[in-house]
């Protein structure tokens, strides 16, 4: 009876390990639907699928006439746009109070907002998925938190049992040898569950970002990913505040200082720059941070767009 028993003790044991390294694995399907992003737009529809010189230097020489009414940010804005035509008429209109004139300067005008309303909606639909796709990895971070959470106090709770069940044993056991096997088992579990409360990473998910915005970001490529005016905008330093680098470098150097501590090895090696991969919860923090900031540079286009309408309503006057 007493081997019956001891043997009842050890199967504890070892059912009190399988049951929590099991419950580790029981979210294990609920972290596959965050595989594929619902946050892929459609097909990109824009109007502006011609290319935008990056001549800077060009295209304001070829407007000078237009400097002393715009600055060198508006003027680049209405090549992109290809709206250079309507403005310089608007500009040069010598009177502009007569009935035919004014229906003509309306004209233009309503010509020019459909090319900003086009470039604006773009910016928005950009700045729409960058803001769908960081909730949503804020919301596959948060699982893992909480899943991470879970798996410690699991493993801390059995170590605590396993302790408590292996003197209960080491007392019922009255067979020396089995008693030391059983205080050696009880051991080697409870250091396993203590190892496993050490693991730096953790749970993990696996995520399909063969659209990766980040990824266009830090290799400065873009395959329609992005449109051609907001890439423009983003990679002509004319636009930045220092106008001698550009809002994508900008970005590039705050995630590597901020996010990777300014190691460019590892920063490159990130699988958020990847096509897809293993993402552990300090991988999806920093995509979800990225993503943030990705977004805000994206929104701050908009400013040079209202200067421009700015003055090209002053030039109205």
């Amino acid at each position: 009876m007493k081997i019956f028993s001891n043997l009842r003790v050890i199967g504890c044991l070892s059912l009190i390990f399988l049951n929590f390294s099991c419950a580790v694995q029981k979210n294990t399907t609920l972290l596959s639907i965050a595989k594929e992003s619902y946050c892929i737009p459609p097909q990109n529809t824009t109007d502006f699928r011609y290319g935008i010189t990056n001549n800077a230097d060009s295209v304001l020489k070829a407007n000078t006439a237009l400097k002393p009414k715009f600055s060198e940010a508006s003027i680049l804005i209405m090549n992109a746009l290809r709206i250079n035509d309507e403005v310089h008429e608007i500009v040069n209109k010598p009177n502009k109070k007569s009935l035919e004139s004014m229906v003509r300067l309306n004209t233009l005008k309503q010509q020019i907002d459909n090319r900003v309303w086009i470039a604006n909606s773009e910016i928005d639909a950009l700045s729409a998925e960058l803001d769908c796709e960081g909730e949503r990895i804020d919301q596959i971070a948060n699982f893992v938190d909480n899943a991470n959470s879970s798996k410690t106090t699991k493993f801390t709770v059995a170590s605590i049992v396993i302790g408590a069940v292996s003197s209960i044993a080491t007392v019922l056991i009255s067979n020396e040898s089995l008693n030391n096997g059983v205080a050696i088992g009880a051991g080697v579990l409870g250091a396993s569950l203590g190892f496993a409360t050490l693991n730096p990473k953790g749970k993990k998910v696996e995520i399909n970002t063969s659209r990766n915005l980040l990824r266009n970001v830090w290799l400065n490529q873009n395959e329609h990913e992005i449109s051609s005016f907001v890439w423009y905008m983003l990679t002509e330093p004319k636009f930045s505040n220092s106008g001698k680098t550009t809002l994508l470098q900008n970005t590039k150097e705050r995630w590597l200082m901020y996010q990777f501590d300014e190691n460019m090895t590892k920063a490159n090696q990130s699988v958020n720059f990847s096509k897809g991969g293993i993402y552990f919860a300090d991988d999806l923090h920093a995509r979800s941070q990225m993503i943030n900031q990705f977004q805000s540079v994206v929104r701050s286009i908009k400013q040079n767009i209202n200067l421009f309408l700015a003055e090209l309503n002053t030039a109205f006057d």
